[in-house]
Formats: C-alpha cells, structure tokens, sequence
C-alpha cells in the first residue's frame, strides 16, 4: 500500500527558459519508505508521463514545457531526486511509477519513455493497459540484447566500474565528451545537461548500476519483449535513430513483432537523443500519438454507448 507524503513542492526556475508555464516539485513516499520525486506541469486534456533515460532526471523533459496538455515527469527511481531501487528491473521502476501515479490521482494518461525510460513504459503499459492512452518509445530498452550493458554487468567488472563512476561523473570532461561520442554522435550536450549529472556525480552510481542491470536482464530474459506479444492494444509509435551506438536500430524488429499496431520510425542522421538532435520531428509524433489515443477513446466510448 502506498501513501502520499509531499516533502517539498516548489516552482522549479529552469522552465522560464522554455516556457511561460512552471512545474510544480513534490516528493512522494512508496509504502516501502523510499522517495520518488515528481515534476507536473499545468495543462488540459489527459496528462502526458514522461519517463527519462539512464543518468537522466525529469528535468531532462523541460524542453517540452510548451506543450499544451499536463505533462508529469517522474526521476526514475536512482536519479534526480529519487531513492534507488532495491533491485533494478523494468517491473520494479513499472510499479513504483504506478504508485507514484496513484498517489497523484491521475487515471487516464499517455506515456512516452526514453531509452530505460522506454522500457519501463512498456512495462507500465502492459500493467495497466485501460489507463494508457497512447505509448511513445524512444530507442527503447528490453527489445533486443545490449551487448554493453550485460558486459558493465559482470560482476568482475561491475566492480571496476563502480569504483570509476565517481570521478568520470564528476568531470564536465569526461561527460561531454561520453555524451558526444556515444549518445549524439559528435553533437555536444547542452549545458545544464552536463551540470545535472556532474552535480549529482557519485550519487548516481547505485542508480546506474540498477539500472544497467535492468537493461541487461530485459534484453536477455526468457520473457523479453521481443520474445512474446506485449498485453497493450493502444496506438505506439516507436522511433529509433539509425546511428544510434547504444540501442540498435535493429531492436525496432523486436518492437513490431511484441506490437505488431506500433507505428516505428528509423530517423537518418541521428544518435540516440531525438530531444537533443530532432526535437520538432519529437513534438509532432507525440502530437499523432496524443491523436490517436483521443480517437481511440471516442470510438470505444461510442462502441459502448451502441
């Protein structure tokens, strides 16, 4: 059972940057005592939930403060202001986002996640497929293996890379240049996107390595996403970049055979941050998503109603 517990709720001072509108900061507490902090933007229609990728926290979606409907963005459990998972898995960061959900009241939503973000949307679209209006995958996890993330998970090497974590996390250096060389493909991060991760540093290192683990066991595991036919009927668009090092394109194989409805898109020219790199291409495929949901929902209503 979960409680609400709001430890801080404050107008974050970063969107005046993107947007006329603020988003409001709360804490919330999992019945297990861990926090999962929140940020919610005022809009109309059915909120959009936003779910980030690894080392990335909710203000990573600050960018699309301009759009019109409620935007909710969670910092996954481990990052921005979150506590970590006990264990990192796809179901586990799927559940606390449904407690997180409950505690806000919230019914009816889409769902965009990128990268870890996205295979935890999964997830949480397949738990509660009635309140999910339209699902948005960006370069999701848990569609294929990552070669990577089951390497970093060794144990042998776990161990190395935790001890390193600290300090590459700490340099604006070392972050840049791993944000160009592998997230954007030479494209260098903004600025504030380096000062979150280098500000946090070493305490990102527990979220990393579970979150890692999660991508490494959601691509191997005997009930894998790209093994089965996924429990969710709604409208999904998929998009992946076709130089993206660290999910292959390929894994969009995965994404039609566990949703065969899903709409996929392999964009030329571009890594594995469609915000950073093709951000009005973004907007418009959440808009068709946000579309296609309230299309759906009025030819269920009517389907009901005859």
């Amino acid at each position: 059972m979960t409680i609400r517990l709001p430890l801080a709720s404050y107008g974050d001072p970063a969107e005046g940057r993107y947007g006329s509108r603020v988003a409001s900061v709360t804490t919330l507490k999992l019945s297990d005592g861990r926090s999962l902090c929140v940020r919610r933007w005022p809009g109309t229609g059915d909120p959009l939930v936003l779910l980030h990728g690894l080392l990335d926290s909710s203000e990573g979606w600050n960018h699309l403060a301009e759009l019109q409907c409620e935007r909710i963005a969670f910092d996954l459990p481990g990052f921005g202001h979150s506590d970590p998972p006990a264990r990192g898995s796809l179901a586990g960061y799927a559940s606390d986002i449904a407690a997180g959900l409950q505690m806000l009241g919230v019914e009816r939503f889409n769902l965009v996640g990128h990268s870890l973000g996205g295979g935890i949307a999964t997830a949480l679209a397949e738990m509660m497929p009635d309140r999910v209006g339209a699902l948005v995958l960006l370069a999701p996890v848990g569609f294929g293996r990552i070669p990577l993330a089951e390497a970093v998970s060794l144990p042998g090497v776990r161990s190395v890379v935790q001890a390193a974590l600290p300090v590459a996390l700490s340099s604006r250096l070392v972050v840049t240049a791993g944000y160009a060389a592998m997230v954007t493909n030479g494209l260098l991060p903004e600025p504030e996107v380096v000062d979150r991760v280098t500000g946090r540093g070493g305490a990102l290192v527990a979220g990393a390595r579970e979150g890692t683990r999660a991508v490494a066991d959601a691509g191997r595991s005997p009930t894998a996403f790209h093994r089965r036919r996924i429990g969710y009927d709604g409208p999904v668009f998929a998009i992946w970049g076709k130089d993206d090092r660290l999910v292959p394109a390929s894994h969009c194989k995965g994404v039609r055979a566990a949703l065969p409805q899903a709409h996929v898109d392999v964009w030329s020219c571009m890594g594995h941050h469609p915000i950073r790199e093709r951000f009005e291409e973004l907007i418009a495929t959440i808009d068709r998503a946000t579309d296609a949901a309230m299309r759906r929902a009025q030819r269920l209503a009517l389907a009901r109603a005859v």
